[in-house]
């Protein structure tokens, strides 16, 4: 039957004839609905907030290690000094030598200081911690002394100066002038103590002593408190921070004198 079949036509654009004759439409596209298969506000912020929280956390790691490196750096800044001058403190209290002699003196705890422009009174030593170079004439004992001066720089430490002074030219033909070597800042005391073999003394002179040295010198370094900086309040007085080290003295006079009998009456 005619009315049974369903006939296409090629210039319906796409459109079929149905049972009764009736052209049918191509079925529309279907859109996702509202809600379906894109963010919502919610996640949004959600996403904001959690990459917010890993952001402040890789921040202050990074910070943190930045602040961690800048007082290591700062630490090892301000230890290099303190190394350096026990590092040469050791040397010459190490290399004393025995008083006697022209270019041997004695070792003094309270002798007067000659530096560049002021006296001081301080520690004397002679020791063979000089170094040859090319074109000195000197030897390798030369006259140490180690004093305290005010500070340099007022305002950037509390403390004073610990100044090595050095003579080189140990000749009675002229005075040389002497070198002086700031070793560290900073230093609120600086005590030397003598042992005799029994006792640690707090002065020491090889004139005057039974025995010309001491069996060991002890140094106590006593650090100045930091300043506080302009502007930030006070706090608790700061605890006094001591370096000590103990150098034994090596050298020892030996005599080679024997006890001798006098005897009277013209006996032989």
């Amino acid at each position: 039957m005619a009315g049974a079949r369903s006939v296409a036509t090629g210039s319906s654009g796409g459109r079929t004839r149905g049972d009764k004759g009736v052209f049918a439409s191509p079925p529309l596209p279907r859109f996702p609905a509202p809600g379906h298969g894109a963010f919502t506000l919610i996640e949004v912020l959600l996403a904001i907030v959690i990459f917010a929280l890993v952001l402040a956390a890789v921040n202050a790691v990074f910070f943190g290690a930045i602040r961690l490196r800048q007082k290591t750096a700062d630490s090892a800044a301000k230890a290099m000094p303190v190394e350096l001058a026990l590092a040469t403190l050791r040397r010459d209290l190490s290399g004393i030598v025995m008083p006697g002699g022209t270019y041997a003196g004695i070792l003094d705890s309270a002798a007067t200081i000659q530096g560049i422009n002021q006296q001081d009174v301080g520690t004397e030593i002679y020791t063979t911690s000089g170094v040859f170079r090319d074109g000195s004439p000197w030897a390798d004992i030369q006259k140490v002394a180690y004093v305290l001066r005010d500070a340099t720089h007022r305002t950037a430490s509390a403390g004073r100066d610990l100044v090595r002074v050095v003579k080189r030219n140990l000749g009675p033909v002229s005075e040389e002038q002497a070198d002086e070597q700031r070793l560290m800042t900073g230093v609120g005391r600086l005590d030397l103590s003598f042992y005799d073999g029994t006792t640690w003394r707090t002065s020491w002179n090889s004139t005057n002593d039974a025995t010309t040295l001491p069996k060991a010198i002890k140094v106590e370094i006593a650090m100045a408190p930091e300043p506080f900086a302009p502007g930030v309040r006070q706090g608790p007085a700061q605890a006094v921070r001591s370096i000590q080290m103990i150098v034994p003295v090596m050298v020892a006079s030996v005599t080679n004198s024997t006890g001798s009998t006098s005897t009277t009456g013209g006996a032989p």
